[in-house]
């Protein structure tokens, strides 16, 4: 498996293209953990904690498949948290999914899924727990905050936080009292033009704009680093490199760090074996 890139002492892999699909990994040490399931890459299979943040299909679509490809490759099967209403709909997707197999799946047939309401709190283990927090999305939605406990002092910190699909009022209005004390924040920004229709756009659907990160550029102060994803189809790489660092204050674009795996496969050239002759 490709290693992630390197942020702090965590590996981020980064798959997310606004209203095409959204996979976020984040493994430290031993621990694998992802957010969102619109696409199953081939590093989603170590995943063995999915947090899913609402049931759009960008974000939940590959959800039967990560289940599948963890079975044949002999691992035990994930653990899926999710929203209530989200739970019978994946049990009847599963259903669906195992009658186009045409055989009995196991982790199709006993899908691992954890209902999660905003406010919630679940213990991972010993070391890791997750807590749940409402996102101002136009349907229902919430992100996560993991937290680790130091083995050492048996001090419980905030390590990471996902806000999946948002408006920026949960920063400006903190959904959770540690949003902006994590050490790696993952979240989205769709639009990266400032004009009136961006601007309504951002209103309507429920998505963040990069000028109101720049604009409050204060909150992010306490945040060790942020890893922005969603970032609309319209912009090519060199254009979202040129807005992001362009309209960010230099205090907070040193801090953040940009998903654009997705965006650079669009562009590979399809190949194959052996060339044809000419």
């Amino acid at each position: 498996m490709s290693r992630g890139y390197p942020i702090k002492d965590f590996y981020v892999y980064g798959w997310s293209v606004s209203g095409n699909e959204t996979a976020i990994g984040v493994q430290k040490h031993r621990m694998f953990f992802m957010f969102d399931v619109g696409i199953a890459p081939a590093w989603s299979v170590n995943a063995e904690h999915v947090f899913i943040s609402h049931g759009h299909i960008d974000h939940i679509g590959a959800i039967c498949q990560h289940m599948r490809k963890r079975e044949l490759n002999r691992l035990p099967p994930a653990l899926y948290y999710l929203l209530p209403h989200l739970i019978e709909p994946v049990r009847a997707l599963c259903r669906a999914f195992g009658q186009l197999q045409g055989e009995e799946i196991y982790s199709l047939l006993h899908p691992r899924l954890v209902e999660m309401s905003p406010g919630s709190s679940i213990k991972i283990n010993s070391r890791w727990s997750v807590e749940s927090f409402p996102t101002d999305h136009v349907c229902q939605s919430q992100g996560y905050i993991l937290f680790h406990k130091d083995y050492q002092s048996g001090v419980r910190r905030p390590e990471i936080a996902y806000t999946g699909d948002t408006r920026f009022t949960i920063f400006t209005q903190p959904a959770h009292r540690d949003i902006l004390r994590v050490r790696l924040l993952i979240s989205e920004v769709t639009y990266l033009d400032e004009n009136l229709r961006m601007k309504e756009n951002a209103e309507k659907y429920g998505h963040s704009r990069i000028h109101e990160y720049a604009e409050n550029a204060y909150l992010f102060e306490e945040v060790g680093a942020l890893f922005l994803i969603h970032f609309s189809d319209r912009y090519s790489v060199p254009a979202i490199k040129d807005r992001v660092y362009g309209y960010l204050p230099p205090e907070l674009g040193r801090k953040v760090f940009c998903s654009l795996t997705a965006k650079k496969a669009s562009r590979l050239e399809h190949s194959a074996f052996p060339p044809l002759l000419q």
